[in-house]
């Protein structure tokens, strides 16, 4: 058997892997084109079994192809992926998105040098430049694949970005002067397919002259945005260019749900965002501009942001239900688990601990039956995190002793120490001291072990805490500083907010006010750029009670009052909590 006969066969038995390679990157691409505000057709496909063999057998001859890998590495569009613009301009966009969330192996941009080469003697000579797109040959990660999907992420996937008028012609073309099955084309033939192409290209022009019409038209005082498309086009235009012809690169975020908020307002208005967006920082890519606009817009209308965050949550909990129907429907066990335990995280953040643990304890039955003790221990893990947050600390112990057992079995040194940080919080809860000092410090040593940068800041931050909570402020300060250090060093924004507010407390708790400021200063400025709002809020009561006690109650009262609102709209019970109880005894 020929390597490409030996090929075909082993391609036709996969055949549905890549097809399903590329229909859930199409469903990716789809997904957050429409959530951003993007006209586009996606569709998806895996290359047909004769198709390929006749491309292989012409390009063999010069391929000269001895292995399976030569194949492998000479065609990569198994499985492709086509997005088709309404819009020439938006094609900027779609690039970010795909750099953003993809991994690039190539990048080609067509037309090339090649193609405004003239024909031979005798052959028809292009008027036109012919196909104008961009090709991506990418990987999808494991951020943008459900967990029971991350076996695609090691299959090479050509993304094919172009006009809708361009994938048309060029589908026309390609099947009539590449795969000419019904013989080679005429002179005429070839005359009007040129024709096609200028026609094309002009039409590629007048939709550029279009999208800028609409934009100027959503632009105006008085009109309201007819949908989010609209919605997002105005943003763009706003944010999205430091000059006429410099695009910026901008993460616009849900502007679908954000119209969905806004449609039935006075906010739904050119006019009336105006003010808003001019407070917004374009250059913050870890909170996107929607985000900013409602933390802005709900400074005015609270309501808004609470109403904004009940679609978001209802959002994905019917898709992660949906996507539960479907496992179930196509006897994914696996994808069963993980769909349950993704509903019992959306549930816990909203502190219905009951609901959360229900789910979580369904995921773990099904990893049980199944035999994938992983998933077992770490939803056990989930359950006894829980357990932890609605003040239950047995319960609590028992779950978690239970995850790390299992862990143990099977030698999951993440999964040990991250089981071992949430034992140690529990007895750090229970002023256990002794018991929590173990637990963290073994937790410490497998993230030094593994590299496991994140998990060891995490540990020394939970080390100084727990100094602090003893009055050990040296022993405290020590760890704080050390966390800092190796954040620093591996650039973890969050994590050096964190650590830069634990030293400020401990500046404040010796006294050291000004110092303390200027620790807790530095920490906000950090978190405010990575968007951890918890963080945010827990900095603005320590800083306002810096404040306090240095005697500038006005100040004081601003951060708190600030914190307290910041708290209502992320549902931060506790943040609502601390900051009111800071108010009233200002107040007193």
């Amino acid at each position: 058997m020929s390597v490409i006969s030996g090929f075909i066969e082993q391609y036709t038995k996969r055949l549905d892997f890549y097809r399903e390679a590329a229909r859930i990157c199409a469903q990716v691409c789809e997904t957050n084109m429409e959530q951003m505000g993007i006209r586009t057709i996606v569709t998806s496909r895996a290359k047909k079994p004769e198709r390929l063999r006749d491309k292989l057998e012409k390009r063999g001859f010069q391929k000269n192809y001895n292995s399976y890998e030569d194949i492998c590495e000479d065609i990569a569009d198994l499985s492709g992926v086509r997005i088709a613009l309404y819009f020439p301009g938006d094609l900027y966009k779609v690039q970010q998105f795909i750099e953003g969330h993809f991994r690039v192996k190539e990048c080609r941009i067509f037309p090339d040098a090649m193609q405004y080469q003239e024909g031979q003697e005798g052959e028809y000579k292009k008027r036109f430049s012919g196909y104008w797109a961009t090709h991506y040959r990418v990987y999808m990660t494991n951020e943008i694949l459900p967990e029971d999907a991350r076996k695609y992420k090691d299959t090479l996937i050509e993304i094919q970005v172009a006009s809708a008028l361009m994938h048309a012609w060029a589908e026309v073309e390609h099947d009539l002067v590449y795969k000419p099955y019904s013989g080679e084309l005429s002179y005429e033939e070839y005359q009007i397919l040129d024709e096609l192409n200028g026609l094309v290209l002009a039409g590629e022009i007048a939709l550029q002259r279009l999208q800028k019409a609409v934009k100027n038209r959503v632009s105006q005082v008085g009109k309201e945005f007819n949908n989010h498309y609209e919605l997002a086009m105005y943003l763009y235009n706003k944010l999205g260019y430091v000059s006429e012809d410099s695009p910026r690169e901008i993460v616009l975020g849900r502007v679908d749900l954000l119209y969905n908020c806004i449609k039935a307002s006075d906010y739904n208005k050119p006019e009336n965002l105006k003010e808003f967006i001019s407070q917004v920082n374009p250059e913050i890519k870890n909170r996107p501009i929607v985000e900013q606009l409602l933390d802005r817009i709900s400074e005015n209308d609270p309501e808004l942001y609470e109403r904004y965050r009940n679609v978001k949550q209802s959002e994905e909990l019917k898709y992660q239900l949906d996507t539960l129907n479907m496992n179930r429907e196509n006897g994914n066990r696996q994808g069963e688990a993980n769909t349950l335990a993704n509903i019992g995280y959306i549930y816990a953040s909203k502190e219905n601990y009951d609901e959360a643990i229900n789910y979580f304890m369904k995921a773990v039955e099904i990893n049980h039956e199944i035999g994938g003790i992983q998933g077992e221990a770490n939803q056990l893990q989930n359950i006894g995190s829980t357990y932890r947050l609605k003040g239950d600390p047995q319960k609590a112990l028992e779950f978690c002793n239970q995850a790390i057992a299992l862990h143990r079995q099977i030698n999951y040194k993440q999964g040990q120490a991250n089981t071992l940080g949430t034992i140690g919080n529990i007895y750090a809860d229970q002023g256990s001291y002794a018991e929590a000092l173990s637990s963290y410090e073994e937790a410490l040593d497998i993230y030094r072990e593994t590299n496991y940068k994140t998990g060891e800041i995490i540990q020394l931050n939970n080390l100084g805490a727990l100094y602090l909570k003893q009055k050990l402020l040296e022993k405290a300060l020590f760890y704080f500083n050390l966390a800092l250090k190796v954040c620093m060093e591996c650039d973890y924004k969050t994590g050096e907010g964190d650590a830069l507010h634990n030293i400020g407390s401990i500046r404040l708790e010796k006294g050291e006010i000004h110092e303390a400021i200027t620790y807790f200063e530095k920490a906000l400025s950090i978190q405010e750029a990575s968007g951890n709002q918890k963080n945010k809020v827990g900095i603005m009561i320590s800083l306002g009670k810096a404040y306090a006690r240095k005697g500038e109650k006005q100040k004081a009262m601003s951060l708190f009052q600030d914190a307290l609102m910041l708290s209502n709209h992320i549902e931060f019970k506790n943040g609502m909590e601390e900051a009111q109880e800071n108010l009233n005894l200002l107040q007193d």
